[in-house]
């Protein structure tokens, strides 16, 4: 494919101050940071961020639009996987449309691509998105992306109960500002409460901090959380669970003023709340965090 390459990476806490810098106008990417390639995945593309002029031709699309991926491995002709025709493109690989023209596709890598771990780190993922007919849109630019390469990582460290995508900057803060999309994932396979090691009814108790001692939330406390559908964890299957928002556009409703929101406070609880048993313990339990985990974002990037 002759297209300019245009190469965005997943966060890493290796990856030098001027790289994060450039991430935060993130156009693809894939949570969990770093990815377990032998596990599912999400891959994660937002069309405002990208450059080529076909791209404006899917904003706001009302059709659904497609991945269209040649690495590690491209798969052949005839192949349940195949990428199909330009102008066809195959419904197996159809994007799912999270919102404000991020779309997602999940999949385990190594199966996906039919590739050993190490074929997959050593050539990253390349892909680009399109319609699924990709042939030339209002402006005369073909309707897709420009070529989008995933840069993988090896885990550096063990896995975490509780993470984050993107990845912290600094110990606390985050690479990003309010209008990226920010992700919690929780491992339910590594939690030390025998409460809640089977059950998978799990929902986010968020607040947005907006000052010292001033919050946004929806959920009054933790035993309200079950009462909002929106605040509910997706199951991802083998133990894995994953919360994803636009912290802006999500808080948007019940900020009227428009306040500037600082950081995110989480905590991971179950539909129906009884006592701390039905909740993930945070850093600092009995201390001011109350048990709950905080992300600061990036503000001076909004």
């Amino acid at each position: 494919m002759k297209i300019t390459k245009l190469v965005t990476g997943l966060f890493s806490l290796l990856i030098t101050t001027t790289l994060i810098n450039t991430a935060n106008a993130q156009k693809v990417w894939a949570t969990p940071d770093p990815i377990n390639p032998n596990d599912s995945i999400t891959i994660w593309v937002d069309l405002k961020k990208c450059e080529f002029a076909g791209a404006a031709n899917m904003l706001g699309a009302t059709q659904p639009v497609y991945m269209w991926t040649w690495m590690p491995k491209e798969h052949p002709l005839g192949h349940p996987l195949h990428n199909g025709k330009w102008n066809e493109s195959n419904d197996a690989l159809k994007l799912i449309h999270f919102g404000d023209d991020v779309y997602y596709y999940r999949m385990v890598p190594t199966q996906f691509y039919e590739v050993s771990a190490g074929d997959l780190y050593a050539k990253d993922i390349s892909l680009l998105v399109k319609f699924k007919d990709g042939a030339a849109g209002a402006n005369g630019s073909e309707c897709k992306t420009e070529d989008l390469k995933i840069d993988l990582v090896a885990p550096v460290s063990g896995p975490e109960k509780v993470s984050c995508f993107p990845s912290r900057k600094t110990k606390d803060t985050l690479s990003i500002s309010g209008n990226d999309v920010f992700t919690i994932l929780y491992d339910r396979n590594i939690e030390d409460k025998d409460s809640l090691k089977n059950k998978e009814d799990f929902y986010v108790f968020i607040k947005a901090r907006t000052g010292a001692n001033s919050f946004i939330t929806i959920a009054t406390n933790e035993k309200t959380t079950g009462n909002f559908d929106q605040l509910a964890m997706k199951n991802l299957g083998n133990g894995k669970f994953r919360f994803s928002i636009i912290p802006n556009k999500f808080f948007a409703p019940y900020n009227p003023t428009n306040a500037k929101i600082l950081s995110l406070q989480i905590r991971i609880v179950r539909k129906k709340v009884i006592n701390q048993n039905d909740m993930v313990d945070g850093p600092n339990l009995s201390a001011q965090f109350g048990g709950f985990y905080e992300y600061w974002l990036n503000t001076n990037c909004e």
